[in-house]
């Protein structure tokens, strides 16, 4: 088949360097040595030519191919004098990865195991010339946390030598960072004479061409840090409790540059940082507040005279100090300007809403406004800001009363009051806000825990214990399909009162596929390399919705044969969540949005598994990479403008993962993350409050991990109370796959799909007598899961709810031949009176069925309605 690249591909991968090249942060440039004048350079280390694009695991993207820097280098006219030392290196370093990859062919969780190391062996001799540049790179992955070690967030003794023997021996040294998240930064001490560092990030496909361009002046470098980079790991107050089973959120809300800000620690680089080849002025021209919103107008001048470039102006707000926590600022608002030229201006304008401002009260279980002097700060980083404005609020504002939700039972918070106190400050206008001129407080009107509605349209033996029933008949729908729904023929309620149990448990849990299923999500018989699709039921009218994986692409199979054809479904592989954040560029990540959405449609995809969105609560974190920030309000506009840009097309959606508290890999199936309510409330749920409210997602995938005793994907509270009923969420919620969430529980919290669908027996035991399931030969059927905790596969006995019982009143008649597994029991059971012989193929076995029908018939159906609204809404 002749290799043609489409148009699509073309486009996109342009996009996607615009997209690189904006999340690159120039972190030191001194003596101005970047950009470089003269195109002849010494390239040292593996990642020259082994550049990471991305982490590993579910979030790994099958693009057509990738640039290394050493190849983006070159295409734009760079002579490589280390060209021959880079070959010799890329041989061993080729061989010592088939040694990795062979050890791994036969596992199945290859997709999840620990990305290849390999350390740079010491430099003997440098090459020639006045400029030489290091490429560090580090890659992490899904199941895996990071380590503070010597080859992950340390360099290693070979790269903290080659680095400093670099820097010392040309007169021009630079060292690029190809990694996925904060590394440790001592080497900066260690490398006196290091001239310049690029915050490199993992930018996908095109990295080697955006470096490129960025190195040579062609594109300024206008990417900020959406992390705070500390001068030592045990800077950050997660040190001491992160990567353990039950880990203990003792810093509350004090997160990232919080609690740097409000603790007097001073970072190595700050939230926010990235320098500019180019020299901005900021200056506030107008600034208003009322009870409804702050309205600033800030004018942004490029004061250089050689290069173009682009500003970021953060906005940040210094609350009142009360018995509340509250941090030293908190970022509010951001923009990034046009490319301006030099002596360019361009005026940037800001509208806050006032809510925005406002801080959890736990002993009032409200949202509230505290009472006293705000301060209004503007500028280019969290540490480089001047006071704009201030306000006073003359007493509390409860703005929203809800109810105490998700509470551990004791709160672990150990950080509670800020350290730093807010200076006074005069010369700046000044504003009165008065507590009567704003409206009257919210009550949200809660769905109780303890009921659930039942639609019947004949009478029939309802299942369930428990709770409060409502059982409401309807008309009876009996041979209708989705279309006479979608038509307006017939009510939702009544459809789903006419699907018999095992047609409404074939809509709550995924479909497996027939070949092979996989905990990394391949699970996908429509679309090869798919993570999973909805049951299908042909007699009802109701097809499948099929998933894929991100987020840094679409991650299917990108070749493979189908009806005699070749077909080919390259995705782009885009810069990773961290990078994308780190443009600060809310446009150009609602194209990038765009974009995926153009590929999801081609390739035959209703759901995106992406945006990622967990808080970077700890610089560690393994999958740190796949998320946007440890900044919710920033995580929460990265989402909601890529989501934006997806769901621009019709008929697809994306699905925001991980909800809620998978802020490490470590013991994430099964882990307890115990976080106090404030925590909660402002850090943890707040960015996936902004991603709903703003972009407002067709899908939300739940973490595997358990918050305060409760797994997410069984947490009423947080599904049905908080997702639905705060936040008026209206979308599908499902399981990340495989999780150990009681599916039974999940269906009344609020989880509508089970993912990827291997727990459908457990379901109908729980809400019908379900018999034993047996193969042709009379075998019992075995069914095969993956045990997410052990990572071995382990195997059922498919009894369900029938137990043999010589007493019982239930009768099951087997097919037993010369094959049948249950050749070496029938004898034994034939003693106890559990078994009689009907004839020489066949024998009856006498039972009972389990007492266990506790699974409402309505919960089904309340999780099957949410499922047929998002079919209806994608496929008709």
């Amino acid at each position: 088949m002749e290799n043609v690249i489409s148009q699509r591909e073309l486009e996109n991968k342009e996009l996607a360097k615009q997209a690189a090249s904006e999340g690159i942060v120039l972190l030191q440039n001194r003596n101005a040595t970047l950009p470089i004048q003269n195109k002849s350079v010494a390239l040292y280390g593996s990642g020259a030519f082994a550049t990471v694009k991305g982490g590993t695991g579910s979030g790994d993207v099958n693009q057509r191919n990738v640039v290394n820097i050493l190849d983006g280098l070159e295409s734009h006219g760079f002579t490589i004098t280390s060209k021959s030392w880079l070959m010799r290196l890329q041989r061993y370093y080729q061989k010592e990865k088939q040694i990795h990859d062979e050890k791994l062919k036969d596992d199945p969780l290859a997709l999840l195991a620990p990305a290849f190391k390999f350390d740079d062996p010491e430099i003997g001799d440098f090459e020639d010339g006045m400029t030489g540049i290091y490429v560090i790179s580090c890659s992490s992955g899904e199941a895996y946390d990071r380590k503070n070690a010597k080859g992950d967030f340390q360099l290693t003794d070979n790269e903290l030598s080659n680095v400093k023997r670099m820097s010392e021996y040309y007169t021009n040294s630079i060292l690029l960072l190809n990694v996925g998240g904060v590394i440790d930064t001592s080497f900066i001490e260690e490398c006196p004479l290091l001239d310049s560092i690029l915050l490199v990030s993992q930018l996908g496909m095109t990295t080697g061409d955006a470096v490129a361009e960025i190195i040579e002046g062609t594109a300024t470098p206008s990417g900020k840090l959406t992390d705070t980079w500390a001068y030592s790991y045990e800077d950050y107050p997660t040190s001491e409790n992160f990567g353990m089973a039950d880990p203990k959120y003792v810093e509350g809300i004090y997160v990232g540059y919080r609690y740097f800000d409000s603790f007097n620690i001073k970072p190595r680089f700050e939230f926010g940082y990235g320098l500019s080849y180019a020299k901005f002025q900021l200056n506030t021209q107008q600034v208003k507040v009322d009870e409804k919103k702050i309205e600033l107008s800030v004018n942004v001048k490029n004061s250089g005279n050689k290069y173009s470039g682009r500003e970021v102006v953060q906005v940040y707000v210094s609350k009142p100090q009360t018995g509340i926590p509250t941090p030293y600022q908190d970022l509010i608002g951001y923009e990034k300007t046009a490319v301006l030229r030099p002596s360019a201006q361009q005026k940037v304008d800001f509208e806050i809403p006032i809510t925005d401002l406002s801080v959890f009260d736990e002993e009032l279980g409200a949202y509230i406004l505290v009472p006293g002097n705000y301060l209004i700060r503007v500028g280019n980083s969290s540490r480089n800001t001047e006071v704009v404005a201030s306000f006073k609020l003359d007493q509390k504002v409860i703005l929203k009363k809800v109810n105490q939700l998700m509470k551990s039972e004791s709160d672990p918070t150990v950080f509670t009051e800020n350290k730093v106190e807010l200076e006074e400050v005069a010369g700046v206008p000044h504003f009165d806000l008065k507590a009567t001129d704003f409206p009257e407080t919210e009550f949200v009107q809660y769905q109780e825990k303890s009921d659930v509605t039942t639609f019947i349209s004949d009478e029939k033996q309802l299942p369930g214990k428990g709770l409060d029933q409502v059982v409401e008949e309807v008309r009876n729908a009996a041979g209708k399909t989705l279309d006479d729904v979608n038509s307006g023929d017939v009510e939702l309620a009544e459809f789903v009162a006419s699907l018999s149990t095992r047609e409404l448990v074939n809509l709550v849990e995924g479909q497996l596929s027939s070949d092979k299923n996989s905990m990394v999500g391949i699970s996908s018989d429509l679309l090869p390399g798919a993570a999973g699709q909805t049951g299908v039921i042909d007699d009802k009218g109701i097809p499948a919705l099929i998933m894929a994986d991100g987020p840094a692409g679409i991650r299917i199979k990108p070749v493979y044969e189908k009806n005699g054809q070749t077909i080919e479904h390259y995705a782009t592989a885009w810069p990773i969540g961290t990078a994308l954040a780190q443009t600060w560029n809310k446009s150009v990540i609602k194209k990038v949005g765009f974009a995926v959405g153009t590929e999801m449609v081609e390739f035959g995809v209703d759901l995106w598994l992406a945006p990622g969105m967990n808080i970077h609560r700890d610089p560690l974190g393994g999958r740190n990479f796949e998320y946007f920030s440890e900044d919710p309000f920033l995580s929460g506009t990265m989402a909601a403008s890529e989501t934006k840009g997806v769901q621009e097309h019709q008929k697809i959606g994306v699905t925001l993962k991980h909800f809620i508290g998978n802020n490490q890999e470590s013991f994430r199936n099964s882990g307890n993350s115990l976080i106090g309510e404030q925590a909660l409330r402002e850090i943890y749920l707040r960015n996936f409050e902004y991603a709903v409210k703003l972009g407002h997602p067709v899908a939300m995938m739940t973490s595997y991990n358990q918050v305060n005793g409760i797994f997410s994907g069984a947490n009423f509270e947080l599904l049905t109370n908080i997702l639905r009923d705060e936040w008026h969420f209206n979308g599908l919620v499902m399981t990340d796959w495989f999780s150990a969430a009681d599916p039974k529980i999940g269906m009344h919290a609020g989880n509508d799909l089970i993912m990827p669908g291997a727990s459908k027996s457990e379901l109908l035991c729980a809400a019908s007598d379900f018999g034993p399931e047996f193969d042709e030969q009379g075998n019992i059927k075995v069914k095969k899961d993956f045990d997410i905790n052990t990572k071995q596969v382990k195997t059922t006995e498919m009894w369900n709810d029938f137990v043999l019982d010589s007493e019982g009143e239930v009768l099951v008649k087997v097919k037993v031949d010369s094959n049948s597994s249950l050749n070496k029991q029938i004898k034994n059971w034939i003693y106890t009176g559990e078994a009689q012989i009907v004839d020489d193929d066949h024998v009856l076995l006498t039972g009972r069925w389990k007492d266990n029908n506790d699974l409402y018939l309505g919960d089904l159906q309340k999780s099957a309605i949410n499922v047929l609204k998002t079919v209806l809404k994608l496929k008709f």
